[in-house]
């Protein structure tokens, strides 16, 4: 698993789809897996989930399956083969492929409606970048600011503004049935603008038949305005560096990060961090310095989890990018979380509220001022988000009888699912309990905090030293 308390996702792609692969990055340290349905097809999709599932059995331990739709995103047209350019090229960007070599086809009418001389056009997120110098026809004439390739499928935006486009296409909608069938934990919906849009993406899960986490991918400047309710409305949150470092100035993405932290943190919301965090990893086998103090500035500010994306999708050496992160996450938790991580548990337990939130709350801070370890069993996961949710500082070992309960809690903070046979409160914690102890989860020695459930009469806190029958 990755770190005692955050979470590592690696995401799968042309470099990482082999199955014994898979298994090894699992066991490097990977808790979840992404697949991006804006590439490839269902067969290929499948191939990778099979993957994940046959990991999972082999471990013994769940892991979480991804699936991000590619939202209401502008991307590049078919192409017969990638536009290779060199910098202060003249660049065709039309509507359809043009009669001309060099034509950039982007079949969205609010490209072209939003585009003005001056604006920069960014491809592959950012990677291309084409400087908008007049208007011929229904096309823009641009000049490559760079040397770069362009290649079907890759997004596109302008910098500093938002496109319209739709929010489910018929691609999308065909990998939502895909996700729903195939049983993703979790669907990923790029590009979020407001509530409503996570909303109608739960709604559609819901008709079929998935109960699919939505997480809402903050990339837009819509997103931006709108965050305070995407974050009520999400199941959980994610921080896209990639587009929110070609709609914002790179030196705001900081600040947008730890704001975006804050907020889920405050709201009780889990919160993934994603882009660029071991890029050099994907040609070299050892991540920069930066790097290493990029991830651990990720953990200080207690996200849930931190993404690779590229590393282990199309880098060299997925397999060492999981390992280097888990690496730099379990340092980081001894030592860094040590000494100061209360701040962040403060703004994290400011705002309970309620029944359900304050025994969560209370288990919490009993299980630290005793020194205990946190034993739990949740028959649905509504107690062990809530407890992920207050930060604990020490891990929660959580036992549940519902396999998809287990995916989704693995991305979750300190929380350490696994499965259990019995459907019962008082049995399944007895269970749990033994299965910790049989583990060497916990010692013989330690105290242990074990509860289940929020309401009553389901609602039990017991205080165990292991080894004693009491």
């Amino acid at each position: 698993m990755g770190g005692l308390f955050v979470k590592i996702v690696a995401s799968l792609g042309p470099s990482s789809t082999d199955e014994e692969l898979v298994l090894r990055m699992a066991e490097a340290g990977a808790d979840g897996f992404r697949t991006n349905f804006a590439h490839g097809d269902p067969e290929v999709w499948a191939r990778r989930i099979r993957a994940v599932r046959a990991a999972e059995e082999k471990l013994g331990r769940p892991l979480a399956m991804i699936g991000d739709l590619k939202g209401p995103s502008v991307r590049v047209g078919p192409m017969p083969e990638p536009l290779q350019l060199r910098r202060g090229d003249r660049v065709l960007v039309a509507p359809a492929p043009g009669g001309q070599p060099a034509t950039v086809p982007v079949p969205y009418p609010s490209l072209f409606e939003a585009a003005e001389p001056g604006d920069e056009i960014l491809i592959d997120d950012g990677r291309v970048r084409l400087l908008v110098v007049d208007r011929r026809g229904d096309a823009l004439e641009c000049i490559s600011q760079v040397d770069g390739s362009v290649e079907a499928g890759k997004n596109v935006a302008i910098r500093g503004k938002d496109l319209d486009a739709p929010l489910i296409d018929e691609r999308d909608s065909m990998a939502l049935k895909f996700a729903a069938s195939e049983g993703f934990d979790f669907v990923g919906l790029s590009y979020v603008r407001d509530a409503g849009d996570v909303e109608e993406v739960r709604e559609r899960l819901k008709r079929l038949g998935s109960d699919a986490w939505v997480i809402a991918k903050v990339e837009t400047l819509s997103a931006l305005r709108n965050l305070d309710s995407i974050v009520e409305a999400s199941d959980a949150v994610l921080v896209a560096r990639g587009d929110l470092g070609i709609r914002l100035s790179l030196e705001e993405v900081p600040y947008y990060q730890k704001l975006i932290v804050e907020k889920c943190l405050e709201a009780g919301k889990p919160v993934i961090v994603a882009t660029q965090f071991l890029a050099s990893m994907v040609e070299s086998t050892v991540p920069t310095r930066a790097e290493v103090v990029d991830v651990n500035l990720a953990v200080v500010q207690g996200v849930d989890a931190i993404m690779l994306t590229n590393e282990t999708s199309v880098g060299k050496h997925p397999l060492e990018a999981v390992a280097w992160l888990k690496r730099i996450i379990d340092f980081a938790e001894e030592r860094l979380l040590a000494n100061g991580f209360e701040r962040v548990a403060e703004r994290a337990r400011r705002g309970a509220r309620g029944v359900d939130a304050c025994f969560a709350r209370g288990v919490v801070e009993l299980a630290e001022s005793l020194g205990a370890k946190l034993v739990l069993y949740s028959a649905m996961g509504r107690m062990a988000v809530k407890v992920s949710a207050f930060r604990p500082l020490t891990p929660a070992f959580v036992g549940t009888p519902s396999r998809r309960v287990a995916r989704k809690l693995a991305l979750l903070w300190g929380l350490h699912p696994f499965a259990v046979g019995s459907g019962d409160y008082e049995a399944g914690l007895r269970e749990a309990l033994d299965r910790c102890v049989r583990e060497g989860w916990v010692r013989e020695g330690e105290t242990v905090v074990a509860g289940y459930g929020f309401r009553e009469p389901e609602q039990k806190i017991v205080i165990k030293r292991i080894g004693s029958r009491r």
